[in-house]
């Protein structure tokens, strides 16, 4: 699977253009504020719908601009294809998937698959459940649509389930009815994110002992309040906790328990790398956990994904830059760095360059 080529319009900073990518590693390198990041973003935008750094469309189209336009096309095990996000001010995004028009976001899964990377995803490791539920959340909606309308489906219930205990001592038969809801789509959830772990955690072992050349040992490990084999146990066990904390939920205004509050724990030689890992034990981690999903997309699809790297290489040292690039070898990488950082790749590393200034991509 590659991006062949990129056309933007009026989208952030970039100028209108149209961008014509190569197979492997493709570096984009300017100054700050040029515009790599953001071309990267665009490309995101194609795979997933949304911005990586933003639930705003709107913060996406260019300043004094109603609307906004990126057009991916790519090729894959299946042939070619073409993705179109027209975003307009006020209005909801129109996807084209090969000319058509799609009316959900979910319809637009599984076409093109990309994997983000950037500093700041340290905070997958660092930071609270949600974001390590988010991460599963991303892959597995990638990779599965009907994950994606099980996981819309239970935020729905869950939501009303939530407003009716409010109302508590006049709602209790009607919980009872989005407590049905929940624990179906919970259940499957739970299954799912099972499922994903175990092979996280396989390919991240695999990925963290080639990144720290054996010296650190990196454990996964789902985390859920929900205890089962079957889809029919975990339902069950699911409805028996919502019932036994129904008076507790409705005393805090919410549902306290479920797979919403599901984690995925993380040791490095056994200890908690959230709370004990240096800084650079949790860089390495989150970067395992981002290579990790390349390996879980090709074992699902039979293909790599797209690898997006943002500012990544000033944070590795010499042998993890030169680890981490050959992934180049088996799917294509865009990644953006600073000017002067491009003249420390190995000698040996094959590559196309792309100066980033003022908005436009110029290829060198």
């Amino acid at each position: 699977m590659k991006v062949t080529t990129v056309k933007v319009k009026h989208y952030r900073n970039l100028l209108p253009q149209t961008v014509t990518l190569s197979d492997g590693l493709n570096i984009l390198r300017g100054d700050n504020a040029q515009g790599k990041t953001n071309f990267l973003e665009s490309v995101y935008l194609c795979c997933i719908g949304k911005s990586p750094r933003t639930d705003k469309d709107r913060e996406l189209i260019a300043w004094q601009q109603n609307n906004a336009l990126v057009s991916t096309s790519y090729t894959c095990r299946y042939g070619e294809g073409q993705i179109e996000i027209l975003l307009t001010a006020g209005k909801k995004k129109q996807i084209k998937i090969n000319s058509v028009a799609v009316n959900k976001t979910a319809d637009l899964m599984g076409y093109l698959n990309c994997v983000y990377f950037s500093p700041s995803e340290i905070k997958i490791v660092s930071e609270s459940p949600s974001e390590r539920r988010k991460f599963m959340d991303i892959d597995l909606c990638q990779t599965d649509k009907n994950y994606f309308y099980s996981l819309t489906r239970f935020n729905r219930s869950l939501q009303q389930r939530n407003n009716l205990l409010k109302q508590w001592q006049e709602q209790q038969d009607t919980i009872s009815a989005w407590d049905e809801q929940i624990a179906s789509e919970g259940a499957r959830i739970v299954m799912k994110r099972r499922a994903f772990c175990n092979k996280l955690s396989q390919f991240a072992k695999q990925c963290h002992d080639t990144l720290t050349e054996n010296a650190e040992q990196l454990e996964v490990q789902y985390v859920t309040q929900l205890e089962g084999e079957t889809y029919s146990e975990i339902k069950n066990n699911y409805l028996k906790l919502l019932n036994a904390n129904c008076a507790k939920d409705a005393k805090a205004g919410f549902t306290t328990s479920g797979c919403q509050r599901d984690d995925v724990s993380l040791r490095i030689n056994g200890v908690d790398v959230r709370s004990y890992g240096s800084q650079g034990q949790r860089r390495t981690c989150a970067l395992s956990l981002k290579l990790a999903e390349t390996e879980i997309i090709r074992s699902i699809t039979g293909e790599y994904p797209i690898l997006l790297l943002d500012d990544v290489l000033s944070e590795l040292d010499e042998k993890r830059q030169r680890k981490l690039l050959q992934y180049s070898q088996h799917t294509q990488i865009l990644l953006t760095v600073a000017v002067g950082v491009d003249d420390r790749l190995p000698a040996d590393m094959k590559y196309s360059l792309f100066n980033v200034k003022q908005g436009l991509l110029t290829k060198m």
